[in-house]
C-alpha cells in the first residue's frame, strides 16, 4: 500500500481506496488521510501509475472530483474504487 507523505499524521481517519488508470488493467491500493485534497491524492496516483503530464484528478461514479477539496467533502469512504482522470482533456 501506498503512504503518503503529505498526509496530516494522526489527525483525521484513514481511507483505502483503490485507484484504476486507463493505462493499467489493475488497480492500485493507496491509503490516504480523509484531510488530504483530492488534487495530492490524484497526484500521487499519477506518478505511482507513471502518468508524468496533465492534470489529474479522481473520479467516483464517472464524475471527476474537484481537486481543491478534501477527500471527505468530495465524498470519498473508505472502501472506494476510484477512476484516475485528466481534468485537461485524458490521461
Amino acid at each position: 500500500m501506498n503512504q503518503s507523505a503529505s498526509q496530516k499524521g494522526g489527525h483525521g481517519k484513514e481511507l483505502k481506496v483503490t485507484v484504476f488508470a486507463p493505462r493499467s488493467p489493475e488497480g492500485k491500493k493507496f491509503k490516504w488521510n480523509e484531510h488530504m485534497t483530492v488534487g495530492a491524492a490524484a497526484d500521487e496516483a499519477a506518478k505511482e501509475f507513471g502518468y508524468a503530464q496533465g492534470t489529474p484528478t479522481l473520479a467516483k461514479h464517472g464524475s471527476a472530483l474537484d481537486r481543491d477539496k478534501e477527500l471527505t467533502t468530495a465524498g470519498v469512504r473508505d472502501g472506494d474504487k476510484l477512476e484516475l482522470v485528466d481534468i485537461g482533456g485524458g490521461v
